[in-house]
């Protein structure tokens, strides 16, 4: 399973390049981990091999719904980049991982695309970082309010929730 459908709905060409080179900067876990350590808040799918991509997916589908039902400006594709990304250091970087979720991995996913961008993509790499940062709303360490980091986390809460089995 890949991400390339979600990548090409990326429209700036910036914003698409850095998003993949994130992705092939992404930790070989990524690809494989399930979308929760514990079990707990991802459905019975997502709790297994690939299943962080499956979330991811759903993540980004989720986010296409909201671009198309928001009313005010936004960047689509800021929000498109950070729903693909918003768990690439969900278990830490590098080739090593920890065994659960590190509940600094939205710090740590947006650190980790400046990181990659160095001093290309400027501004865009601030508003994809701070929504990734953000991307766990209330129960995150830090959360700015704008149209595009909401969209994200929303997204995020409603692929947790409405895949769970009841």
């Amino acid at each position: 399973m890949d991400l390339e459908e979600e990548l090409n709905r990326i429209r700036d060409e910036e914003i698409r390049s850095l998003t993949k080179e994130c992705l092939d900067g992404a930790p070989s876990w990524f690809w494989i981990r399930p979308a929760s350590s514990t079990g707990k808040y991802h459905s019975s799918d997502e709790n297994i091999t690939g299943g962080l991509i499956l979330h991811t997916k759903r993540v980004c589908k989720i986010a296409e719904i909201l671009i198309e039902a928001w009313m005010v400006p936004i960047n689509a594709d800021v929000i498109r980049s950070a729903c693909i990304l918003h768990d690439i250091a969900k278990y830490g970087l590098g080739i090593y991982s920890t065994k659960y979720t590190l509940p600094n991995h939205p710090q740590l996913g947006g650190e980790f695309i400046k990181k990659i961008a160095g001093d290309k993509y400027k501004e865009k790499v601030e508003n994809i970082s701070n929504a990734i940062t953000s991307h766990m709303g209330k129960w995150g360490f830090s959360f700015e309010n704008n149209p595009e980091n909401l969209i994200v986390h929303l997204a995020d809460v409603i692929a947790t929730s409405i895949y769970q089995e009841e």
